[in-house]
């Protein structure tokens, strides 16, 4: 009505009388009020959408009027009016659904008529969050761990946040067990499947839209550097910047499919929690570019809503302050058109000039400033105010965050979603099962004496971790408390009565006939002597982590009894493990069989019973290296400086085959596999039978896995890449996988690599480019890094690739 009342008056001498004529006709019935009914529903009904109900898994939800940037109000998929900011062009009722196209412009039109009509004021509302007792630790009653645009017109929605990667975190004891318990990301990880990450994800996020969340914390994708590291649980990369790149891309998709924004996290070098708001990670261009840039691009790539900057230093300065990663790299290099917000409290000055668009939670708490105060943030100009919003509100609408929903509340009048929705359902628990069971990974099976056959009929389980509990009133009061089922810190999700071993155990033999002989305790004497007559014994080990703090060691809480126990135990022993990520294993060359998985959530003990008897035939592959020393590893930085000596070498590519236990990339099955008929294609070639996938591939390498077992099974066919001699790279670098299906035997899957342009470069730090070396490319396909079963080669000359081997380049 406004822009009418503005716009025809002055267009008017441009008309012809005629035109101009009518035109103050309309003029006319839009000052009566009689234009906004008629034009809304003439464009609702040349709209693919007409009813006037909003529903969402079977809830009606009826669409309420808003009013549009600019006069008027509107409800789901029909006009507003243009405005100046829109150069008099209608656009969409912020409210309507992604998919409407009836108006002139897109969502673009909304961000632009709101930006236009938010005074300053409003705008603040989203480049600081609130929400937190100032002074406290502690949220205020009916608020999010995170809130951010409060209380503002046009239908916008607050941004209502919570932690984190691995679901839906219990920060208050009404949560619990009202939410999925899920296996830690590195446990996913490990299955090294990009549909099982999405399904995950998409999970998570109908968890947290039903708690009214509609931005998680999450994911993390670190690359673990130090074994010791107390979050490299939460963190889906593992050792491989690869891996983390391949999984993240699905997570984000899967959250965000859901209408929950996803934040990719710590940026970054966030590699330890000793000293972690004051540590210095000292690292030159390429390794940051090569080793732990590649997650994030990979979620930048995906469309990630929003970046949050660390609490560490990079080189020399605080990541939530350094222009450098912020606005070179990550939105000019990487091409990010998200938001970037501080970790909680991970200011140190006022940092808006340097890249940051949030403060979180934008509380002062007891020992740190909050930064974006009126003051500060009336320095800057209109047009990086604006900048700073319109990214987030261009997020918001692109996934459906306006859209009428019951899920959808305002804090602080929250308090019946947060602590009343019931938010698991019984298929989530399902899934959650069948993941924790897929991240099992069989480590060694001397004498094929797993699976668990009928001649075992009486199992000595031994070891307190075999029967531990879990008090999730208690813990949910200590911020760091962890378990062997669950991290300790932000990322954590409590929950009651998690299945242990021995429960897992008790169950399976119930139906099998088998008996148990529990001996609960870590005294090895004790142990041996109680498992006497028992067909089997099976030890128990578990390690915790937490946020705030690395592990002391790699070792688990029982080593000493381990050892000692598997070297006294006559009958054949099994070890179990529970941990955070890697550990040393003394005691494995005194088993017969070796399983681990890392913390794995309420159905722990199901998943172990489940491989132990061949309910499962396991197919996990570590996503990390388990060392035989400790000492051969990355240790945290004990002093603020921190220089990444190691450069490229990071985990596994720094260590040699004496120094391993059990390599990255490994993982056993009850079934065996061959590989053959290894094929590579390169630009221009053609070859029969070479996946889809490899269209746009600088090359494509192809080859056979067949099931020579007599169980089926799934196997994870992994590719490495040998750059050409003077390359500076590692020997070996991770470029591929794929998972397949289950095979029965005598079956075949073919498996295929695409290489793409980037995955044969190198990143020049001095020139600050990607550059495609010359030479010879080693191909290596196998089942880990240490187990090869098909080589070849192919040559890159002036970027142009060959299969004619030229090392020289002529």
């Amino acid at each position: 009505l406004s822009l009418l009342n503005r716009q025809l008056p002055l267009a008017l001498p441009r008309l012809k009388p005629m035109v101009a004529f009518i035109a103050l006709i309309v003029v006319a019935v839009v000052r009566s009020g009689l234009v906004n009914s008629a034009f809304t529903k003439e464009v609702s009904n040349s709209s693919s959408v007409h009813d006037r109900s909003h529903s969402l898994r079977g809830v009606a939800y009826p669409r309420q009027p808003i009013e549009c940037p600019g006069g008027g109000t509107c409800t789901e998929n029909t006009c507003c009016l243009g405005v100046v900011a829109t150069k008099g062009k209608s656009f969409p009722c912020p409210a309507s659904s992604v998919a409407f196209r009836g108006c002139d412009m897109g969502q673009d039109g909304i961000v632009a008529a709101m930006l236009a009509e938010l005074n300053r004021e409003e705008k603040y509302h989203f480049l600081r969050g609130t929400g937190w007792i100032a002074k406290q630790y502690k949220i205020r009653n009916g608020f999010y761990v995170g809130n951010a645009g409060l209380n503002l017109r046009f239908g916008i929605p607050s941004l209502n946040m919570n932690d984190g990667g691995s679901g839906f975190r219990t920060f208050d004891k009404q949560i619990i067990d009202q939410v999925t318990s899920w296996p830690c990301a590195l446990a996913v990880a490990a299955l090294w499947s990009e549909s099982d990450v999405h399904r995950w994800a998409a999970t998570m996020g109908q968890e947290f839209r039903s708690k009214g969340a509609n931005v998680v914390l999450g994911p993390g994708v670190e690359v673990h550097r130090v074994a010791r590291g107390g979050r490299n649980a939460e963190y889906l990369a593992g050792e491989s910047p690869y891996l983390g790149a391949r999984l993240v891309g699905p997570w984000v998709r899967g959250m965000q499919s859901q209408k929950v924004l996803a934040v990719v996290k710590h940026f970054v070098c966030n590699n330890q929690e000793t000293n972690r708001n004051h540590v210095d990670s000292i690292v030159d261009p390429r390794t940051l570019w090569e080793v732990y840039y590649p997650p994030f691009q990979a979620a930048v790539d995906a469309g990630v809503a929003a970046v949050m900057c660390a609490y560490n230093f990079v080189n020399h300065v605080q990541a939530c302050n350094n222009s450098q990663i912020l606005l070179t790299d990550l939105r000019r290099s990487m091409g990010f058109g998200g938001w970037v917000m501080s970790d909680w409290w991970a200011l140190t000055s006022f940092a808006a000039q340097q890249g940051v668009d949030q403060e979180m939670p934008g509380d002062p708490s007891p020992d740190r400033e909050a930064y974006f105060s009126n003051d500060k943030l009336d320095t800057l100009s209109d047009a990086q105010v604006d900048s700073m919003v319109a990214s987030m509100l261009t997020k918001m609408l692109q996934h459906g965050l306006f859209e009428a929903s019951p899920e959808t509340c305002q804090p602080p009048h929250c308090d019946h979603l947060l602590f009343e929705a019931i938010a698991t359902k019984p298929e989530h628990e399902a899934l959650s099962r069948d993941l924790a069971t897929k991240a099992v990974m069989l480590l060694k099976n001397e004498g094929q004496i797993l699976p668990f056959g009928a001649s075992v009929k009486k199992i000595a389980l031994l070891g307190h971790a075999c029967n531990a509990s879990q008090n999730a009133s208690s813990l949910v009061d200590v911020w760091d408390g962890s378990s062997y089922y669950t991290i300790g810190g932000s990322g954590r999700v409590l929950f009651r009565d998690p299945v242990s071993i021995h429960a897992g155990l008790v169950t399976a033999c119930e139906r099998r006939g088998c008996e148990i002989i529990g001996a609960f305790t870590d005294d090895s004497t004790l142990a041996v002597e109680m498992a006497r007559g028992a067909d089997v014994a099976i030890l128990c080990g578990g390690a915790t982590s937490t946020e705030g703090k690395d592990r002391k060691n790699l070792s688990v809480d029982q080593q000493s009894f381990m050892v000692e126990a598997a070297s006294k135990l006559s009958m054949p022993v099994v070890s179990l493990t529970m941990t955070p990520g890697a550990i040393v294993m003394p005691w494995a060359e005194h088993v017969s069989a070796v399983l681990n998985v890392f913390l794995a959530g309420k159905h722990t003990g199901t998943a172990f019973a489940d491989v132990l008897f061949g309910d499962s035939n396991p197919s996990a592959k570590s996503p990390i290296t388990f060392p035989k020393n400790e000492k051969d590893v990355v240790q945290p930085c004990p002093q603020t400086k921190c220089y990444y000596t190691e450069k490229l070498r990071v985990g596994w590519r720094g260590l040699k085959d004496d120094q391993v236990t059990f390599p990255f990339g490994h993982g056993l099955s009850y079934t065996n596999f061959s590989y053959s008929s290894l094929k590579i294609a390169v630009t221009g070639s053609l070859v029969a039978d070479v996946h889809a996938s490899c269209s746009a591939a600088v090359a494509c390498v192809s080859a056979r896995v067949t099931n020579i077992g007599h169980v089926k099974g799934a196997e994870v066919a992994q590719l490495y890449l040998g750059f050409p001699e003077g390359s500076g790279e590692p020997p070996k670098v991770l470029k591929g996988f794929d998972r397949t299906r289950e095979l029965e035997p005598g079956a075949f899957a073919n498996v295929s690599f695409a290489l793409a342009t980037r995955d044969v470069q190198t990143y020049d730090g001095n020139a600050g480019r990607w550059e495609t070396p010359d030479g010879v490319f080693q191909i290596y396909v196998g089942t880990s890094s240490r187990d090869v079963r098909l080589t070849s080669a192919f040559s890159m000359c002036r970027g142009k690739p060959s299969l004619e081997l030229d090392p020289a380049c002529k």
